[in-house]
This record gives structure tokens, C-alpha cells and sequence, in this order.
């Protein structure tokens, strides 16, 4: 192995080490901002629950002010990395997924600009063998696209703060349920099988089980593709579903049959 990458290699191990031993929130936001910077050379990061899906920051660095209200009131609704986390388990660069031609033309894109970022990836964050947050981290406007090497050490770091949110969990600094604790609320419980939901998100729910796409439901619904991705959102906070499958199969087992 050539000197330089047997250096890389030695930083991203080290790093990694540090994020695994986190102890404290506070502990876990430095190091993972010190590893974020070692592999990517930025120390723009953010840490998410997913409470049924939607995030909720809670530990972040090297942010603009107000980009987090932003992204919660829009991307965060609907957020495709999120989604592909979800449904890969891997991590993932805006980029990539959403393509080169498409890119520049994306609301993520729309809404890094806005804060003076540029490119972003997500990776997930594990407890248990399920995927409860993510690790976000961007670009600044000059920054040059992410690698599949910078996917790979991102890999590395976020097995490492999985293994720090496990240990935060069983000492009791975090709660599994609602990440972390009193500064988020507990989710909601999923109602019982015969508790109705109201007219319209009864009807997407039913379109949404027979594998009808949000384009589909608006058209078929008459309403904006907007509307539905907010009644999805709800649907999925109320079941705690963590992506559409899982929303779908446990509306399968709750909604009453016809």
C-alpha cells in the first residue's frame, strides 16, 4: 500500500475509533465532526433520528443558521436520500442518485445553494439491526463532487457512530424510542386496527397498498403531488413505519377489509 494511503488509512481507522468511544451527545457530535473532516476534508455534518420516518437534528457542526428549519419545512418532507438509506442501508451522495443531468435541477440541490453548500451524502445510523438515523454531511459552494472512496470511509464512520448510539442507548443517554429523550417527543403509538383515519388519508392509504405511485394518487385524488407526499408523511409517522414498503404492509394489517 503506497505511504499516502497507508496515512488515509491510519486517519480514517483512528477517527472511526474515536466516534465508536463517543460517550456523550457532545462526545459524538466532535468526533464525528473530526471524521467527517479527515475523510472529506469539510466539517459541515449533521446527525438525524428518524422518528417515523421524519428527522429530527440532534447534534450537528459547521451549519449555517437557519438551514435546518429550512430543510425541515421542505426536503425533509419527502427526502430522497433518506428514503434510499432506508431502503439500501448504504450510504449515499445527492449526486449520484439523482443524477448529473438532473442534479442542478433538484430541490436538495435548490436548498444547499440557498446555505452556500453544494454536494451532499447520507449514511445510515443502526440500532438493533434497523436503521433509526442518519449521518448527513455537505460540501461548500467550491467543493468538488463526492467519491465513491469518500462513500466508502463514510461507510466506515457511520458503522462507528452506530456502534456509539447502541452504547448511548444501553446507558440510558439516549432513548430508542425517541432518540434523545426529553429534547424530542415520544412517537406516537400506532393506532388499533379499527381506529378510522380521516376520508382523504383513508383513500391514499388504500392507493398507496395497491402500489399506486404518489403521481398516480394525486391524478386519481385530483390533488397536488404535494398533498400526497404530506398525507404519506402522516401515514407513516401515525404507523411508525420507517418507508413506504413498511407503510404499506403494516396498513395491510391495520386498515379493515373492504
Amino acid at each position: 500500500m503506497p505511504r499516502v494511503q497507508a496515512i488515509w488509512e491510519h486517519g480514517l481507522a483512528e477517527s472511526a475509533m474515536l466516534v465508536a468511544e463517543s460517550r456523550t451527545l457532545a462526545g459524538l457530535g466532535a468526533a464525528c465532526r473530526r471524521a467527517i473532516r479527515e475523510i472529506t476534508g469539510y466539517s459541515t455534518f449533521g446527525l438525524y433520528w428518524l422518528d417515523g420516518g421524519a428527522p429530527h437534528l440532534f447534534a450537528s457542526g459547521g451549519v449555517p443558521d437557519g438551514f435546518d428549519e429550512d430543510y425541515r419545512t421542505g426536503l425533509a418532507k419527502c427526502d430522497p436520500f433518506i428514503d434510499s438509506v432506508l431502503c439500501d442501508g448504504r450510504v449515499v451522495d445527492g449526486l449520484s442518485l439523482i443524477g448529473p443531468r438532473h442534479w442542478t435541477r433538484s430541490v436538495a440541490y435548490d436548498l444547499l445553494r440557498t446555505w452556500g453548500l453544494r454536494y451532499n451524502m447520507c449514511g445510515p445510523l443502526r440500532f438493533d439491526g434497523r436503521v433509526v438515523g442518519v449521518f448527513y454531511t455537505g460540501t461548500p459552494a467550491w467543493g468538488a463532487p463526492y467519491t465513491p472512496e469518500h462513500r466508502r470511509r463514510m461507510e466506515v464512520i457511520c458503522r462507528a457512530g452506530s456502534l456509539a448510539l447502541t452504547n448511548l442507548i444501553e446507558a440510558g443517554v439516549l432513548h430508542e424510542r425517541s432518540g434523545v429523550g426529553a429534547a424530542l417527543p415520544a412517537p406516537p403509538a400506532a393506532p388499533p386496527g379499527d381506529a378510522p383515519l380521516p376520508p382523504r388519508a383513508a383513500e391514499v392509504a388504500q392507493l398507496l397498498c395497491r402500489g399506486r405511485s404518489n403521481k398516480e394518487i394525486a391524478r386519481h385524488m385530483g390533488i397536488s403531488d404535494e398533498t400526497v407526499k404530506d398525507h404519506v408523511a402522516s401515514l407513516r409517522r401515525r404507523f411508525g413505519a420507517l418507508n413506504r414498503t413498511e407503510l404499506a404492509a403494516r396498513l395491510q394489517r391495520a386498515m379493515p377489509r373492504p
